[in-house]
């Protein structure tokens, strides 16, 4: 019998691989009513996310339940997630932490980063920093992009984690080479400052163009920062998609090409929008730049108390 659901669920999952999820679904279905916990779990997953069907998280809680309780653990840590993100922390915080804590324990690797941030934010838990480094730890070890770059993040800022540069690109590496996004953007910034390695800008823009594609607006901003003085046109075209996807680096960018006409023609009006936009979304080269467009009266009727306030806004950063 065992031998006639793992079949069924073979052929499910390079249909689930495909994408044709509605007929995998039927393979699914057959296998976790005789009790199969991987296609139970599959289940699940499908009703969770909704995909080929509406999502229906009670559906899905049944099935990851029966999974669950079946000892396999991706069930686990799926129940945790959908508790987590469907309900809340509010509601279900203790229930989410009790799971992760279980398959982590079980050495699931998605689970014991979710179980560090549990850790180091105090989500269903009280906050231990220590306890946090070392589900990070594991999950990095463990091969988890995501623990891998959390990890990164701590040696990075040194606050759970003494400052290491060296292993923070390293850790930020692992997890851009699996294709972790904001470990991308982060890798860029390494190789852009030359933190924890040499400087080299070929590779940051390398790596900033890969976490923009795969929708970073950050990093697509930073790229276009690299390349403004060598090809301003493309750069002003990096800008506009990340500051219209909103980005405050970019709008920044994009106003101050618009004000010195770097890659545009010089467009007061149009520098004065994006500037301000950067301004109050808290980045201080434009509140600066804007403070002397004030006092300047560039773009905008020139008023010495708000060159003044933003002036002293930027300082304050």
């Amino acid at each position: 019998m065992a031998d006639r659901f793992d079949e069924s669920f073979a052929e499910a999952e390079q249909l689930f691989t495909d994408k044709h999820y509605m007929e995998a679904l039927r393979y699914y279905r057959k296998a976790a009513y005789g009790g199969h916990a991987p296609s139970q779990c599959r289940m699940g997953e499908i009703y969770y996310r909704g995909l080929g069907v509406k999502t229906h998280p009670i559906e899905a809680i049944n099935w990851l339940k029966q999974s669950s309780e079946a000892g396999y653990d991706q069930a686990t840590y799926l129940l945790a997630h959908l508790y987590e993100h469907c309900f809340g922390w509010d509601a279900y915080g203790g229930q989410a932490f009790q799971l992760y804590a279980k398959a982590a324990e079980r050495g699931h690797p998605a689970a014991c980063a979710a179980l560090g941030l549990c850790y180091r934010a105090g989500l269903g838990t009280d906050q231990n920093l220590e306890l946090a480094a070392k589900w990070f730890l594991k999950a990095a070890e463990l091969g988890d992009s995501d623990g891998q770059f959390r990890l990164a993040c701590c040696y990075r800022d040194g606050v759970i984690l003494e400052s290491d540069p060296e292993k923070a690109f390293s850790w930020f590496r692992s997890a851009a080479e699996q294709g972790h996004v904001d470990a991308m953007a982060c890798l860029g910034t390494c190789y852009d400052l030359g933190f924890g390695t040499e400087r080299d800008l070929s590779e940051a823009e390398i790596w900033f163009a890969k976490a923009g594609d795969a929708g970073n607006a950050d990093a697509l901003a930073c790229l276009a920062h690299l390349i403004e003085g060598r090809e301003p046109e493309l750069a002003v075209e990096k800008y506009r998609k990340a500051a219209e996807a909103g980005s405050a680096l970019a709008q920044y960018g994009l106003g101050h090409c618009y004000r010195f006409g770097k890659g545009v023609e010089v467009s007061p009006e149009k520098a004065i929008k994006w500037l301000k936009n950067a301004a109050y979304n808290g980045v201080k080269d434009a509140m600066m730049e804007l403070s002397q467009c004030y006092a300047e009266g560039f773009g905008i009727q020139a008023n010495e108390k708000e060159a003044e306030r933003w002036e002293k806004e930027a300082l304050k950063i």
